[in-house]
């Protein structure tokens, strides 16, 4: 056992109180004083890494629908090589003379630059981007983006769903931030976190949480993954040789094809039954009474998830490696990049290059990585395989061992006899009625591999991660999983009343809570959803819904005002663990032993040396 093991010790806090229905936002009455923003300004910058030696999408080009390895070849045959598009947050000087901004945004204007847009992460995107934003937020906002059409939505409304997911795309491109667009650097060196999104996410989602890190003395750096991203702006690099070769009506076609398709799922299908799945669902044709594993199908498809993450962990090391160099001195940082062929992060935006601004900001020694969803799985997967990773955050979500890449975890066992998991100090966030995990780690990977006469031992090995979840004590069972067989310091925090997407998506500081009560939203709901099943009912949903409850959001918390409470859990978790983590901050490690500060909001179990 390491040093660093001997260390350990339990401060076990189990909150179990129970949170009666649609008060969960009365039971917090005032903010923890480290959830507050922090004294710098915020400054946004977008990047491009390329690697020169790597296919523009390798995972893709095996794995991908004809018509995209169709353009995949175009892509190449022009000469683009893989690049990964990400968003730079860094700490920047406040102009002081102008006052605080409120405290759902970054805590001062920077004394240079201009106030940012989510435009600025997504260069002015057009009709493609807005309907692409439009139909992420759905997912999140369902009651915010519900198109009112006095009736059943049928095939001939496409359109009008469509010009309505492009209107509110354009709302929230349209959306100030709280950072400011070429500001100048702070002075000092910063630890770098890397974000990772998830499925189908983007750099975007980030904002919130990269403001508010960066306000802390953190430069922040968040990819968008070609091989799984929603909108991953590739060719709007200067360096572009697809760009350059390419009219702008076919590159927008590219666009839309590269923009328009969530390609995991369907091809967990294919793989799996022989049959195409669409979006997050089964095929209209699936039943699992008929349907049939293909034999090596549950192989095929862990294989297929497994190299998925090699490639997020090894898009992420690209992009660790860029930011490392913008780090450095400016004429190392130009010849790096020009051999990478990243040329483009050395040419001047309105007041500087990227190549120097940020030269000696960065303590290159101190990262680490958060991630939402299979974003979660690649920080812990990254935590544990790049060098000088120091800590993982992941939010709803862990990898299950099956798809753990086995150079990216150790051999052995832990003390409590489980294959060993993280070695990296890993800290999960959940939330308890995270659907959307149970749909497809219970329903999909097991229930409808059993019902087609498959095994589900093989994707998933371990009976910790077969159990069947509850509410508090277990509600995702291969987080559990992973944070028991994670061996350095761990925490785990399920939030009540949450779903899968809430801690994580940037989408719902856009619609403050006053607001959405009054009903001034266009397309304003009620946040009201539909308990998943627990139990033996995981495996086998009854068709009678479940209870109804308010999901987790705006609250009027004390002297705050109004304040989106999933982000601030978020928040104080994530600045406690990487300031202890580092910044060797002994006041972030006492917060991360001590009392939880949000009561029945959430239940805690944790092991911090």
């Amino acid at each position: 056992m390491s040093e660093r093991q001997t260390l350990l010790h339990t401060v076990a806090l189990v909150v179990t109180a129970a949170l009666a229905h649609g008060t969960a936002a009365a039971q917090l009455q005032e903010l923890p004083a480290s959830a507050a923003y922090g004294n710098y300004a915020v400054g946004v910058a977008t990047g491009f890494a390329v690697d020169n030696g790597q296919r523009f999408d390798p995972w893709n080009a095996t794995y991908g629908r004809p018509e995209y390895r169709a353009l995949l070849r175009r892509v190449e045959a022009a000469g683009q090589t893989r690049t990964v598009v990400f968003q730079l947050w860094y700490p920047a000087p406040p102009d002081t003379s102008r006052g605080r901004l409120a405290r759902s945004r970054s805590p001062f204007p920077a004394a240079s630059g201009r106030r940012a847009h989510y435009n600025d992460f997504y260069f002015q995107g057009g009709g493609v981007l807005s309907r692409q934003v439009g139909a992420a937020a759905q997912v999140v906002l369902p009651e915010f983006i519900h198109l009112r059409s006095g009736g059943t939505l049928a095939e001939a409304e496409d359109a009008a769903r469509a010009a309505a997911f492009a209107d509110i795309g354009q709302r929230i491109l349209g959306a100030s931030q709280g950072a400011w667009q070429d500001a100048w650097a702070a002075e000092g060196k910063f630890p770098l976190i890397l974000l990772a999104h998830g499925l189908a996410g983007s750099h975007g989602m980030w904002s919130s949480l990269g403001e508010f890190l960066a306000s802390h003395g953190y430069v922040v750096a968040a990819p968008t993954f070609i091989s799984d991203g929603g909108l991953p702006l590739v060719f709007h690099d200067e360096d572009s040789p697809f760009a350059k070769k390419t009219p702008p009506p076919e590159l927008q076609k590219a666009y839309e094809l590269l923009l328009g398709e969530v390609k995991v799922v369907p091809y967990f299908y294919r793989l799996l039954f022989g049959q195409e799945g669409r979006g997050f669902a089964p095929p209209e044709n699936f039943d699992p009474a008929t349907a049939k594993v293909v034999p090596g199908g549950v192989e095929r498809a862990t294989s297929m998830m497994r190299n998925l993450l090699r490639q997020r962990v090894s898009d992420v090391g690209l992009v660790l490696r860029t930011v490392r160099l913008l780090g450095a001195d400016e004429d190392t940082c130009r010849s790096a990049l020009a051999a990478m062929g990243a040329t483009s992060a050395a040419r001047p935006t309105a007041t500087h290059y990227l190549c120097n601004l940020l030269n000696g900001r960065i303590d290159a020694e101190r990262v680490g990585i958060a991630g939402h969803s299979l974003g979660s799985m690649t920080a812990q997967l990254a935590a544990n395989h790049l060098p000088g990773v120091r800590a993982a955050l992941g939010l709803n979500n862990a990898p299950p061992f099956a798809w753990t890449p086995a150079e990216m975890f150790g051999a052995g066992v832990t003390r409590d006899g489980l294959p060993v998991g993280s070695r990296s100090p890993l800290l999960l966030l959940i939330g308890d009625e995270d659907d959307f995990v149970q749909q497809t780690f219970v329903s999909l990977f097991q229930s409808a591999v059993a019902q087609a006469g498959g095994d589900p031992t093989q994707a998933f090995p371990l009976a910790a991660e077969r159990a069947a979840p509850d509410r508090m004590d277990n509600p995702q069972p291969v987080a559990l999983s992973a944070w028991l067989r994670a061996t350095s310091d761990r925490v785990l925090v399920i939030v009540r009343d949450t779903d899968h997407f809430t801690l994580a998506e940037d989408f719902a500081r856009l619609f403050p809570w006053p607001a959405f009560r009054r009903g001034e939203l266009p397309f304003g709901q009620t946040s009201q959803r539909v308990r998943k099943p627990t139990g033996t009912a995981a495996f086998d949903p009854p068709a009678a819904p479940g209870a109804s409850y308010t999901q987790l959001g705006w609250a009027a918390v004390g002297d705050a005002g109004s304040v989106y409470l999933p982000h601030v859990i978020r928040d104080w978790y994530a600045r406690a663990w990487f300031d202890w983590h580092l910044k060797d901050d002994a006041d972030a490690r006492s917060r991360l032993r001590g009392p939880d500060p949000f009561g029945a909001l959430t239940a805690v179990r944790r092991e911090v040396r």
